[in-house]
């Protein structure tokens, strides 16, 4: 383990209330196969729902997955799994309110009745995201924080791809390496062609 993993493990370990790590939970969810047997039925249920799929839309189903089954299983298991944005940012642009926030913790609650967690369990998964609300619940977006500064709401900025994606406009591939351009608030990409045809000029730097 290098010593940013050993860091986050420690970080993870040493929280306390809700996110503090739990072994009887992450034992419950057969140390991560269930937890993802349980995304992946999620998940489903969300790309198909009119209300949250539009803030999916983006990215596949399998990211949504992986990168989930990342944040969650470092908080279960007091691991260090998860290096991607904390809530806060990745939310930042999504506009939620209290009602849809309800509504997408009703629907994962019935997900984990139907997958046969105790309540307590429930109970324990239920606070860890409660522990978010604030965080992602807002009436407008607001600037993603990248190391404490504030990034601009709109515009564009150019992005070298490190793995290969695909164009948000026309879905055409973007080969690893190629430049590419992204929305500072959506974090939609899109390659050069579709850039310039959509008019994209300047570019907003980070």
């Amino acid at each position: 383990m290098d010593d940013t993993s050993s860091r986050r493990a420690r970080t993870n370990r040493s929280r306390r209330g809700p996110l503090a790590p739990n072994p009887q939970l992450w034992k419950a969810l057969e140390r991560g196969t269930k937890l993802r047997k349980i995304l992946v039925d999620f998940y489903a249920e969300v790309y198909r729902d009119e209300r949250l799929e539009p803030f999916f839309h983006a990215t596949t189903s399998e990211w949504a997955i992986d990168h989930q089954y990342a944040f969650l299983g470092a908080i279960f298991s007091g691991e260090p799994m998860y290096f991607g944005d904390r809530p806060r940012n990745a939310h930042h642009w999504m506009v939620i309110t209290d009602e849809l926030f309800d509504y997408r913790e009703a629907l994962m609650e019935r997900c984990l009745r139907r997958h046969g967690l105790a309540q307590e369990h429930i109970a324990a998964w239920r606070a860890v995201e409660e522990v978010f609300r604030r965080r992602i619940v807002k009436v407008e977006p607001f600037a993603r924080m990248r190391n404490g500064v504030a990034m601009p709401l709109e515009g564009y900025s150019t992005i070298q791809l490190d793995a290969g994606g695909f164009c948000d406009r026309c879905a055409a591939a973007i080969e690893r390496g190629a430049q590419g351009h992204y929305h500072v608030r959506t974090d939609k990409v899109l390659r050069g062609q579709c850039a310039e045809e959509e008019g994209i000029g300047v570019q907003v730097s980070p």
